[in-house]
């Protein structure tokens, strides 16, 4: 597994260890440990009936631990603390609208709710509205808006509280790419000017290797690997392998490839060759060997595994052994 070090807790947004809730003989979590730092973009990934909503239930005081170590949120051991944390934390739901209001008045509603007079409200909604791109559409009936603006609209308001956590569940799930591109946009930019910690679960994977500073793979109630999408991928998936870009209507000869340093196999893509590697420390050796071939090439780099090799490795190696997987 793959952790950093805070014992102390200090930086967290989360701090979980040991965790473990079962119903009945049934064990959703087996002892997990999460660490999520401040101002982090986080995903918890994991197939159906990994844990995952499991986890978020017990994070926001909806569900109690079976067992647990530490349960810290914000600073503050729960349950006993989970009065003070509520206050600071903003979730993603799907009925968290008035369809029959505009999109002002929803946002403006709800910062009523957490104490904010009518003129500050008004503000803290259109604060919003302009930082989602949906300032022009304000007066607007929620009930007209599109799938990609209303799922805008529930981050909004899970963020109308301006507060220190936030928990999105399949925040892109039906929206067309370029709507998803966008609201992860806008995920990145909240959490970087307001340092804002985000906690997402998705099965979108490369949305989460894109915007996430962290994830952890969660499968049969156990943390499989915990780190950037980086370090999960390289932890998970061993083979090092580079990319070979060739000027259109040229091609490398096979031959010549196989025959630098470190080269094992060459796999041919529609426009480039992918070569496997020995070792990580035959990249640099590779490349420059590559660029000496009496060939023109639009380049040679490393292809580095993806967060989704590593998702399939870990959750594949997972189900192979409960018997879940046939190889």
């Amino acid at each position: 597994m793959l952790q950093g070090a805070a014992d102390s807790g200090e930086g967290l947004a989360v701090d979980v260890r040991g965790l473990t809730r079962s119903f009945g003989a049934v064990t959703a979590l087996a002892g997990i440990d999460l660490e999520i730092e401040r101002g982090a973009v986080f995903g918890l990934l994991g197939p159906n009936g990994a844990g995952k909503t499991t986890t978020v239930r017990i994070l926001n005081g909806v569900l109690d631990p079976t067992r647990v170590e530490v349960l810290r949120v914000l600073g503050r051991d729960l349950p006993e603390g989970d009065a003070l944390v509520r206050p600071l934390v903003g979730v993603q739901t799907d009925t968290n609208l008035y369809d029959r209001l505009s999109a002002r008045e929803n946002l403006a509603l709800f910062a009523r709710f957490y104490g904010l007079d009518r003129v500050a409200a008004a503000a803290r909604a259109d604060g919003l509205l302009d930082m989602f791109g949906l300032l022009d559409r304000a007066r607007e009936r929620v009930e007209r808006f599109s799938k990609g603006m209303k799922q805008k609209m529930l981050i909004a308001r899970a963020l109308v509280g301006s507060p220190q956590l936030v928990y999105l569940d399949e925040p892109t799930a039906g929206l067309d790419p370029e709507a998803s591109h966008e609201l992860m946009s806008y995920i990145r930019t909240v959490s970087r000017a307001e340092h804002t910690t985000f906690f997402i679960t998705s099965h979108r994977l490369d949305e989460m290797e894109t915007v996430c500073t962290k994830v952890a793979v969660l499968a049969d109630g156990v943390i499989r690997a915990q780190g950037s999408p980086a370090a999960v991928a390289r932890a998970a998936v061993p083979r090092v392998r580079a990319r070979v870009t060739p000027l259109p209507g040229t091609a490398v000869p096979i031959d010549d490839l196989l025959a630098l340093p470190g080269a094992l196999r060459a796999e041919f893509g529609p426009d480039f060759t992918l070569v496997d590697l020995c070792r990580v420390d035959d990249v640099p050796a590779f490349i420059r060997a590559a660029a000496a071939l009496p060939v023109q090439l639009l380049g040679v780099a490393e292809e580095p595994p993806t967060l989704k090799e590593a998702y399939l490795a870990l959750v594949g190696a997972a189900g192979r052994a409960s018997g879940d997987v046939t190889s």
